[in-house]
């Protein structure tokens, strides 16, 4: 089905929308105008054009005479029109429109009915007209943008027009802009892209190759073969935009969080020919606005028309791309989806003007707008079942109160009713026995199967681990590290197992092997540390397994999974097209994990027979093959002749260590976390006992109230920094003071209740900016059982992805943590050999005194980078305070508190929420100083993906957490 057709179908279920917008009648009314993308200006400089609320429209530069521009035939779909964009004769638009099926592009003068240009799979964005009439353009085939151009003249009566290919290319390619004078044409690329971002490029502008057929597509390969890439930044350039002259180009760029408006020159298409093999960036930008926005320069190239654009979406690798489409911009919390003009180029943002208007919107399209949401939702979470009788139920509920608003405020009301009572995306799986719950159904079934013959939850977790190493490659594996808190019914206190990774021997800040530009390597064999998850199973399977299972016995599925296969869903399709570019760095990698040479799509097929034959070896010869045996031998050879620096010694000597938790209590209840040499444990334990000092206003069961809020994000702000946490072998580590109770106190003296309070410049805020596309690799699975025994794990392998290197038939990915260690000379915590990461790490668990005895209450544990002690703390508050279960608890809103990366002080903050918290609540919250970004679509969940079991002493009942935000699956087990 095409991209949006299942969102489109629904738009207009229940009435038919008609209008378009009303007018103000003064010139009083006239307002900044809001909801507004996409600029585009008239070549005459008269008249300017918009998509407003997904309708497009056209007025003066400063706002008057506003006038919808297409005219739809009567009965027509209202359509989602974006990507206005005018002819060189000044009469005609090209734009694309979405009317149920699918973006696709169409040309209209102004008040006619359009003509639609393309009819193909996919979607067609993003037109910009070439001088002689073509159209150059955007489409999207199985998740891949290239760039296209029709010829508008060329078809035969009742034919549609041909298209031929303009850039040839594996990456992705999207963004084009043709030059005035149609001899170049820029674009977006993420073309040798190993920053996790994409840059502008130009290349020069080739003849149309012939159609080898009228409306299809010609196969003939774009000439010019590379292009000369404009900027080569670790941020995400969009939207780049020609001057009159073509000399320079104006393009958006995010970078860490912050956005901005550049304006770049560029060389003339002869100058092209020289330069345009070379891996050399353009010259200096000039900054124009320090706001990412869409630009579009007035004819005589002295003012900019910028379409204010949201902060960047803070990006996660671990966030599978599913449904795509971007959510209505009336939703919009902040400066975007604003119009300004600007004098270009002058000082950042001087001479800035909002530009004002007097539209207003028929309300129509707010209940086009609700539509949308609710069909995005839908098509995300509730497909079939329960569940997507209940979603229908509430459109039918709500749908009459989004027609009849006539304000965005009205709207959103309406929106926030519909998305505070959705039902749970998943069903809660409970069960009076044992439970599983891992990031993938196939590693939870592996795990569960173990349990049904007879096993306890130490030897569940194992298979678990070894089977999500070939199931989510990518997240974490033998390659990787990880912690395990364990409970076992009669224990004191929990157990934590330590299999983190070390540095190597010759890790050292003198080995020029280890750095590249001065900084520790990323990918590749020099960025690996000394794995232990091998050796982390072996330990749990001979000190806490139940000794019904051999060995390998519990590896077998994991071997079934990697020789058989096993169909794919969205989730690592996502991070190997994303880190293509890394992989292809690497032959083995690539061979391994792009089969066929290219990525590997949801519902295909995949197996990696050498990782099974890898498995098969661990199995037969134990542990010891890993790291004295056979497969240590190989691992070292390829390490030596690739550039690596793990050696046999290295791998021998590694040991797996047994640690007392940290703890703390909250609400009454013991509070167990991960300890040093991660830091994350004692920082979520420190916090909740400086929020325990608040008193919750809400009754349990309630929606957060804004005092609980304020509170739940200022607990997080005034924790210590914890900057001298480090591996305790090697480094002084005293965390005591952080975990006392009446420094939590003094803590929480510090609270304003009235204010959001900016960061102290010591503040814990690291690990929470925006960071690069491919962030932190990680995964957290948990089994549990009625008795009260519990196991709750966290592995990694540092980038989802590792280091992207593969020694030559092993088939599994390293983790890359050697770059996580400081390098300054004599800094707390500077690499040293043998020295255990300290990436972040948070298994939980939450007990609570029965009787005398400790019981488990809630075992919890995340991935997602900065999202993983975020998770944690947000699903404990969720359970303990909110009364919520297991699943609905890791269901409910997330938040993050960090660092605005916009403050150049670097001490305001900024919660980055899940779009799902209500406006009122946020309106009084941004009263009392807090600052909001968005992350996500309206109603969606998108960041932290968490594994919980929740416990009821009462009843002895389990109840699982399976986070729907990846692909995390609960299965229950009936002995």
């Amino acid at each position: 089905m095409r991209a949006g057709a299942r969102l489109g179908r629904l738009v207009l279920l229940g009435s038919a929308i008609a209008g378009a917008w009303h007018l103000a009648a003064r010139a009083q009314d006239a307002r900044p105008l809001t909801a507004v993308r996409d600029p585009a200006w008239a070549p005459s400089g008269g008249r300017i054009a918009v998509s407003l609320l997904d309708q497009i429209w056209t007025m003066t530069p400063d706002g008057r005479d506003p006038r919808p521009f297409v005219a739809w035939p009567r009965g027509t779909t209202p359509a989602v029109e974006r990507d206005p964009a005018w002819a060189p004769d000044g009469r005609r638009l090209a734009f694309a429109a979405d009317l149920g099926d699918g973006f696709d592009l169409y040309v209209a003068e102004e008040g006619a009915a359009p003509r639609r240009v393309t009819i193909a799979p996919g979607d067609e964005r993003q037109p910009s007209w070439t001088p002689d009439g073509r159209l150059v353009f955007a489409q999207r085939l199985r998740d891949q943008w290239g760039v296209m151009r029709v010829n508008l003249d060329g078809s035969a009566p009742g034919m549609p027009p041909p298209i031929d290919t303009v850039i040839d290319s594996p990456a992705d390619e999207y963004d084009p802009a043709v030059s005035p004078d149609g001899s170049r044409i820029a674009y977006v690329s993420s073309h040798e892209d190993d920053r996790g971002a994409d840059d502008v490029w130009v290349r020069t502008m080739q003849p149309a190759d012939p159609p080898e057929g009228r409306g299809e597509p010609a196969t003939g390969r774009a000439r010019d073969e590379r292009g000369w890439r404009v900027t080569a930044t670790r941020g995400r350039e969009s939207t780049p935009a020609w001057s009159p002259d073509g000399s320079r180009l104006a393009y958006a760029s995010a970078a860490d969080g912050a956005g901005a408006v550049w304006v770049a020159p560029v060389p003339a298409a002869e100058a092209l020919a020289e330069r345009r093999t070379t891996r050399q960036s353009g010259d200096s930008a000039i900054l124009v606005s320090r706001q990412r926005s869409h630009p579009a320069w007035s004819p005589d190239g002295r003012t900019l028309l910028l379409a204010d654009l949201p902060d960047d979406l803070p990006a996660y690798n671990g966030n599978p791309m599913r449904v795509p489409g971007d959510p209505p911009p009336v939703f919009e919390r902040g400066r975007a989806f604003t119009l300004r003009t600007i004098p270009a180029p002058l000082p950042p943002d001087a001479g800035a003007q909002r530009v004002t208007g007097a539209i207003v919107p028929d309300p129509s399209r707010y209940a086009l707008a609700f539509d949308r949401t609710w069909a995005l939702l839908r098509d995300l979470y509730y497909q079939a079942g329960a569940s997507a009788a209940a979603w229908d139920l509430l459109k039918l509920q709500l749908r009459p109160q989004a027609a009849s608003a006539r304000t965005a405020a009205d709207l959103e009301q309406v929106v926030d009713d519909l998305v505070a009572r959705q039902p749970l995306v998943r069903t809660p799986v409970t069960s009076s026995d044992a439970l599983v719950v891992s990031g993938h159904r196939l590693a939870s079934e592996a795990g569960a199967r173990v349990l049904a013959q007879g096993g306890n939850i130490v030897d569940a977790a194992i298979a678990v681990s070894f089977a999500l190493g070939v199931v989510e490659p990518d997240a974490s594996g033998i390659g990787g590290d990880g912690m395990a808190l364990l409970f076992l019914n009669g224990m004191r206190e929990p157990v934590v197992i330590d299999y983190k990774d070390q540095s190597p021997i010759h890790a050292t800040l003198t080995n020029a092997a280890i750095f590249r530009d001065g900084r520790l390597v990323g990918d590749g064999p020099a960025a690996a540390n000394i794995p232990g998850v091998v050796a982390g199973m072996d330990h749990l399977h001979r000190r806490y397994g139940s000794g019904r299972f051999t060995w390998g016995q519990l590896i077998a599925p994991a071997v079934a999974l990697a020789t058989d296969g096993f169909e794919l869903d969205d989730a690592l399709p996502t991070t190997l097209r994303e880190g293509r570019a890394l992989l292809e760095r690497w032959p083995e990698a690539a061979r391994v994990y792009l089969p066929g040479g290219r990525v590997p799509r949801a519902g295909e097929r995949f197996a990696n027979p050498d990782y099974a034959a890898t498995l098969r070896t661990i199995a037969s010869e134990g542990a010891d093959a890993f790291y004295r045996g056979s497969l240590a031998r190989r691992i070292a050879t390829d390490m030596e002749a690739n550039g690596g620096i793990i050696g046999l010694e290295d791998l021998a000597q590694y040991q797996v260590i047994e640690r007392a938790p940290v703890s703390g209590r909250y609400r009454g209840l013991q509070v167990f976390g991960a300890p040093p040499p991660v830091s994350t444990g004692t920082a979520l334990i420190e916090t909740l006992q400086i929020l325990d000092h608040h008193e919750r206003a809400a009754t349990p069961g309630q929606p957060t109230s804004v005092d609980d809020l304020h509170h739940v994000i200022e607990a997080w702000k005034v924790r210590d920094p914890l900057r001298r946490v480090a591996d305790p072998a090697l480094w002084p580590v005293d965390v005591t003071t952080h975990l006392e109770p009446s420094h939590a106190a003094t803590l929480f003296g510090r609270i304003d209740p009235a204010r959001a309070l900016p960061f102290a410049e010591d503040a814990d805020t690291t690990g929470q900016g925006q960071g690069d596309r491919i962030g932190r690799g990680t995964t957290a699975f948990a089994v549990g059982d009625a008795a009260g025994n519990v196991i709750v794990i966290t592995q990694t392998l540092s980038t989802w992805g590792g280091n992207f290197y593969v020694s030559k038939g092993l088939g599994f990915l390293y983790n890359n943590h050697l770059r996580g260690y400081r390098t300054v000379r004599g800094a707390y915590g500077q690499l040293l050999p043998l020295m255990r990461s300290s990436s972040t790490s948070a298994p939980t668990l939450v007990c609570e005194d029965v009787n005398g005895t400790l019981k488990p209450r809630l075992a919890v544990g995340a991935a997602g980078n900065a999202w993983i002690t975020a998770s944690v703390y947000g699903i404990i508050l969720a359970h303990v305070d909110g009364g919520l279960g297991a699943q609905a608890a890791v269901e409910a809103p997330r938040l993050l508190v960090g660092r605005d990366p916009a403050d150049p002080a670097g001490t305001r903050p900024r919660v980055q929420i899940e779009d799902r918290f209500p406006a009122p609540l946020l309106d009084a919250l941004t009263a009392r100083g807090h600052l909001f970004q968005k992350v996500g679509r309206k109603g969606e969940l998108r960041y932290g993906y968490a594994s919980a079991l929740q416990f009821d002493a009462t009843t002895g009942r389990l109840e699982a957490g399976a986070d729907p935000r990846r692909s995390h699956f609960a299965v229950a087990v009936s002995r």
